[in-house]
């Protein structure tokens, strides 16, 4: 099966029911929903998921994501660990704290990260979709 970490923004917009970014990404959040990829969530994103919805800027909640986690095999929590901490100290070119922990994750498992930053997208250390 196919896995890819997801950032924030990606997300944040398949909760909403909104487009995924691009065509190739909305197909991967797609494929999840009938598992045939896995979606990785890192625990920054959940957290910034959190902070979003507290301060009003999506309705997506963190009980939206317990929900999701309960209910389905595709869509995965990645705790931070050290490995993941010390692979985020590895890359150089994002300089956001909850970016690098995202890349960081991705580069950890060695998997693509699904996004549309553009900081991210121009990293030569993850590979992104």
């Amino acid at each position: 099966m196919n896995k890819y970490v997801t950032d924030t923004q990606a997300l944040v917009k398949y909760f909403e029911g909104k487009k995924v970014i691009n065509d190739d990404i909305h197909q991967i959040f797609k494929m999840s929903e009938f598992g045939e990829a896995t979606i990785i969530i890192p625990s920054p994103v959940i957290f910034e998921i959190g902070i979003l919805n507290q301060k009003g800027r999506t309705k997506v909640s963190l009980k939206t994501l317990e929900y999701a986690f309960s209910v389905t095999d595709c869509l995965v929590e990645q705790k931070l660990d050290f490995g993941i901490i010390k692979t985020a100290f590895e890359i150089n070119d994002i300089p956001e704290l909850h970016d690098r922990l995202i890349a960081g994750t991705a580069r950890h498992l060695n998997l693509p990260i699904l996004t549309n930053d553009p900081i991210i997208l121009a990293s030569q250390f993850v590979k992104s979709i």
